[in-house]
């Protein structure tokens, strides 16, 4: 209330991250040079994608799992693809169970989300929309939920 962010989308997460100490550093959402992510879940081959991201120049900033999504999407996009084409080479490598949300800087009407195990649930609103974890964290939002 005090300092009202402007927009009209955002991502956000209330859990602490799965690997990494429960710090301010390691919350979601995590920002790499314009993809915002946040998660629920767990990337099992994320130490994996992280040394593979280093050894091409990616500067982590956290101990998260996450944040090694958003170093993947981040290396696509410099790589040429577009957000589509980035999402599906970032899920063709990532394993585990996950609920993603991503922003991309280039479009900020747009959230992509995808999930591999963990729910992920969209609100239908009058004008809006909404992505939860459950159908009941959504429920005081709207009625209508996929």
């Amino acid at each position: 209330k005090e300092e009202p962010l402007a927009g009209t989308i955002g991502i956000a997460h209330t859990r602490w991250a799965t690997h990494g100490a429960p710090t301010e550093r390691n919350a979601h959402p995590h920002f790499t040079d314009g993809v915002a992510v946040v998660h629920n879940g767990i990337i099992e081959n994320f130490a994996e994608l992280k040394d593979e991201l280093s050894e091409v120049g990616a500067e982590f900033q956290t101990e998260t799992d996450t944040e090694v999504v958003a170093q993947l999407l981040a290396r696509f996009r410099r790589d040429g693809m577009g957000r589509r084409e980035a999402m599906h080479a970032m899920l063709k490598r990532v394993r585990g169970a996950y609920a993603l949300a991503v922003l991309f800087e280039d479009d900020p009407s747009t959230i992509m989300a995808a999930r591999n195990g963990p729910p992920l649930a969209i609100g239908h609103g009058n004008g809006e929309m909404f992505l939860g974890s459950d159908a009941i964290a959504l429920a005081p939002f709207t009625n209508e939920i996929t």
